[in-house]
């Protein structure tokens, strides 16, 4: 029987690498369909569903950065 289970490191690189590309996304678009206010001086909702989103995808490429340093210290053992 084969072994099908995926290398150590794999799904923190492509759970990661998902939030990482989707996260800016999907803020923009929640800041889109949220709008914008009119008033000087508050902060802008746009602005701020984008810094969140942001924040979130840089957590996500920093899994995805941990799964890939997990994933070539398993194949460098592994020699």
């Amino acid at each position: 029987m084969t072994d099908t289970s995926l290398p150590p490191g794999a799904a923190a690189i492509i759970f990661g690498g998902a939030v990482a590309l989707f996260a800016p996304l999907t803020g923009f678009l929640g800041g889109t369909i949220v709008g914008s206010t009119d008033r000087a001086g508050e902060l802008d909702p746009l602005f701020l569903w984008l810094f969140v989103g942001m924040i979130v995808g840089g957590i996500g490429g920093v899994i995805a950065i941990l799964g890939a340093l997990r994933w070539n210290r398993a194949n460098h053992d592994s020699h």
